[in-house]
């Protein structure tokens, strides 16, 4: 039979869908119904094995078409279901309205973890801490000489902002602070001392872990 899917299933229902393997899942997912489970073990296995952890929201069709018994259609529901999560992350993020602690810019920023290039982007907050509006500033490898801050504090004054954090990732999954991350850091805050517009933190996302360099003490 392969996967268990009575018991995949019954663990499922009595633990909720935290308790599934990530093969449990995607077995789920290409299911048309309760006895379908175990026969989509062997596509499932392959794509895991393939595209490992996070490195699933990477998949195209084009990737999808060389697993193993999958069809088109199948694999399109695969698709559809990582577009869903992709979005419900989007739509968590927006749901930050204000910036109060590091876990509420994690979460503001969460979505950079999936981000193949660089992000570089900026949050700018009122004087109680709301956010006005948040900022793409530069994509591609984070360098001082492409990402200044004369790009974030302008649109700060722009948004007569009181305060802002800025966020990148690091598509690597390791979120430890290079030297170029801390020297930008360093000019950032800086800057915002002579403008009157405090750099509260520097968060960075990695598939890894998230570090905030307030946190480190490193601002």
């Amino acid at each position: 039979m392969g996967v268990d899917e009575e018991g995949v299933l019954a663990r499922i229902q009595q633990l909720g869908l935290q308790s599934a393997t990530l093969h449990d899942l995607v077995a789920l997912i290409l299911s048309r119904e309760e006895g379908d489970v175990g026969h989509y073990e062997t596509a499932a296995a392959d794509l895991v094995r393939r595209y490992p952890g996070k490195r699933l929201v990477d998949l195209g069709q084009s990737e999808l078409h060389s697993i193993a018994g999958l069809e088109q259609f199948e694999g399109l529901r695969i698709l559809a279901a990582i577009e869903i999560g992709r979005r419900a992350g989007q739509s968590r993020a927006q749901l930050v309205n204000e910036i109060s602690s590091v876990e509420e810019a994690f979460r503001l920023f969460e979505w950079l973890a999936e981000e193949k290039q660089e992000h570089f982007c900026a949050a700018f907050l009122n004087t109680k801490g709301a956010v006005i509006s948040t900022k793409v500033i530069h994509i591609g490898t984070l360098n001082m000489s492409l990402v200044g801050a004369r790009e974030v504090f302008r649109e700060a004054v722009r948004e007569n902002a009181a305060s802002v954090v800025v966020a990148h990732n690091h598509p690597s999954g390791d979120p430890t602070p290079s030297a170029e991350d801390l020297a930008l850091t360093e000019r950032l805050t800086e800057a915002g001392a002579i403008l009157d517009v405090k750099l509260l933190d520097h968060v960075i996302i990695g598939s890894k872990g998230n570090v905030s360099l307030m946190r480190e003490g490193l601002i």
